[in-house]
């Protein structure tokens, strides 16, 4: 029951359940700017609101996040290969009492040593005395070209409460990968003490890794409401580069707009198990490769709906152009009739607007529901 890509779509419910555990999750990898950073926090603060965050919390969150972004873009050291598994990457993670967020980013070898003196330093650290070592580095007035002496490494292990997970991944003679993450615990501080956080640290790069083996530059899981569609949008519109035809970006943006108006249409419900308003759980992504965008979405599906869904897609995949304008103006006439609303509009826009056919597959999950993946291609240059 499917139609699937050059890889198959079956690495979206792969992601899917492997994300499923953290309630929410998105990653970004590629270039990071002040606009993209701002669309980044906007859709988490969308997210925290949503799920009704304390309010100490958030901004706890919202602070490390901005550390976080700021260390990307203030320390990385940039490699000429665009796609060599160096891009940057962010991610924020949220697992029962804890938001996890990761950073990576390229540094030069000849940097380590001093890098991990800092970082060690602050994890031997309580809170007291990392009070006084930030007033001292303050006094001192010790800045460096590329800001604090590790002045937010400080704050940072300060407002999370816990240690700082970091790792140095050798890339050749010249630089390193480096990841960091920051944990920030809603428990109390006797339940924090016996937690583990590696499993979350080994998950994070793990997601970094697959990222770049599937060419894909974003993934949200979570819930998919209107409060967050509007800042989802901003952040990939923020992401995408200035080398691509406007066209061509327009183009995109329409699709996306339809595809994720797809997930908070026909998605299953979620939102409120987590304590927060009513979404629609799913998965999105976006990827790049051989000079084409990759827009993907899944959801599960009622198992009783498949055989007219795939019906509607394959009617649609084998219409002509004459065909598909055809069906278009009929909805459209049918827009009066109860029920009938709009139905099956936004597939024949994705299918018009990339010329291209939809690629899909239905995994089943249960007796009652499967997983519905779903891929639009869109060439990055006008033909």
């Amino acid at each position: 029951m499917s139609e699937s890509g050059p890889s198959g779509l079956s690495f979206l419910y792969d992601f899917y359940k492997d994300m499923a555990p953290y309630n929410l999750t998105y990653i970004y990898r590629g270039n990071f700017s002040k606009m993209l950073n701002e669309g980044i926090l906007s859709l988490s603060e969308s997210n925290l609101n949503n799920i009704s965050e304390d309010t100490k919390i958030k901004r706890k969150v919202y602070f490390i996040m901005v550390e976080s972004l700021q260390n990307i873009t203030r320390h990385e050291d940039k490699t000429e290969e665009e796609d060599s598994g160096t891009s940057s990457f962010f991610v924020i993670q949220r697992h029962e009492n804890d938001y996890l967020i990761t950073s990576g980013n390229t540094v030069e070898n000849k940097n380590i040593d001093n890098l991990r003196e800092k970082l060690e330093k602050v994890n031997n650290m309580d809170a007291e005395t990392l009070k006084e070592y930030y007033k001292e580095i303050l006094n001192n007035g010790e800045f460096s070209d590329k800001g604090g002496a590790g002045l937010g490494l400080i704050e940072m292990a300060r407002k999370s409460g816990n240690k700082l997970a970091f790792d140095f991944e050798n890339i050749n003679n010249l630089l390193s990968y480096f990841y960091f993450q920051t944990r920030i615990s809603k428990a109390s501080p006797e339940i924090q003490v016996k937690h583990d956080g590696s499993y979350y640290f080994d998950s994070a790069k793990s997601f970094h890794k697959h990222l770049h083996e599937k060419s894909l530059n974003f993934i949200y899981q979570g819930s998919f409401s209107q409060e967050n569609l509007k800042s989802i949008l901003g952040m990939i519109e923020a992401s995408m580069g200035s080398k691509d035809a406007l066209r061509t970006r327009k183009k995109i943006f329409n699709i996306l707009v339809e595809i994720l108006q797809n997930i908070f249409k026909h998605g299953s419900s979620s939102g409120l198990a987590m304590g927060g308003k009513e979404g629609k759980e799913g998965i999105f992504t976006i990827g790049k490769a051989g000079g084409e965008y990759f827009l993907s979405s899944g959801n599960l599906v009622q198992n009783k709906d498949i055989v007219k869904l795939e019906a509607k897609l394959k009617e649609l995949n084998n219409a002509s152009a004459e065909q598909i304008d055809a069906m278009y103006s009929s909805i459209i006439m049918k827009e009066s009739a109860e029920g009938e609303t709009g139905a099956g509009l936004g597939l024949i826009d994705m299918k018009m607007k990339s010329g291209r056919n939809l690629v899909y597959e239905f995994l089943p999950r249960d007796n009652d529901q499967s997983f519905f993946s779903l891929q639009v291609t869109v060439p990055d240059t006008i033909q």
